[in-house]
């Protein structure tokens, strides 16, 4: 961390992996998330997630400037049917300071780009830039105790009422409880995680 201000955008991010997870929430408030690399190929729920986001927020795919990262995108974007903008990175050449060696093509990645070079890249893709002073409060957020105590964790019926919760709220399936709490709380708010989780209990039962 810089120390310097985060900036927030309408879309959410989309990053190949965990440590541009890191990268890009250094630098925005807003939702990121990763496709786990060439992961997201076999992960039908996860482009599902994506789809429901584009047609909602829109989503931002901010991937390396590399072959991979190019492929990556071109999944995506053949894939999803509402809005989907482009951040492209330049071509620097370097080698990750956890890395022992560069790339097969010698590119940085996202996680090496400085701060400016990403918020120029995501100005040029055409994102929503909010200004955080004029956003409402956040409203009150769901708990870990509260999936808890309505079901989704920690019983004998909780793998199925959090695959049906999950169908209905247009996550990824494969969710651990501290991914799917961090979801619900960026995506949906009390209100909506409520109201899915009583329709979610409602088809359980109907089964």
């Amino acid at each position: 961390m810089t120390g310097e201000n985060k900036v927030s955008i309408r879309e959410v991010i989309v990053v190949e992996g965990k440590y541009d997870v890191l990268k890009v929430r250094a630098v925005f408030e807003s939702p990121v998330i990763s496709t786990d690399g060439f992961g997201i190929f076999k992960r039908a729920d996860l482009v599902r997630h994506l789809d429901a986001l584009s047609r909602t927020c829109g989503i931002l795919l901010l991937t390396d400037g590399d072959a991979a990262g190019r492929q990556i995108r071109n999944f995506i974007r053949s894939r999803v049917t509402g809005k989907v903008l482009v951040a492209y990175i330049p071509d620097l050449y370097g080698k990750e300071k956890r890395k022992t060696a560069p790339s097969s093509e010698g590119k940085l990645g996202v996680e090496a780009m400085p701060r400016e070079v990403i918020l120029e890249a995501v100005r040029r893709a055409g994102a929503g830039f909010l200004d955080t002073g004029s956003l409402p409060p956040p409203e009150e957020k769901v708990t870990r105790t509260m999936l808890y105590e309505d079901g989704l964790f920690g019983g004998s019926e909780s793998a199925s009422l959090r695959k049906e919760f999950c169908r209905l709220a247009f996550l990824p399936e494969r969710m651990n409880v501290t991914s799917l709490l961090e979801a619900v709380n960026l995506f949906l708010g009390r209100a909506g995680y409520e109201s899915l989780r009583d329709q979610a209990k409602k088809n359980i039962e109907k089964k």
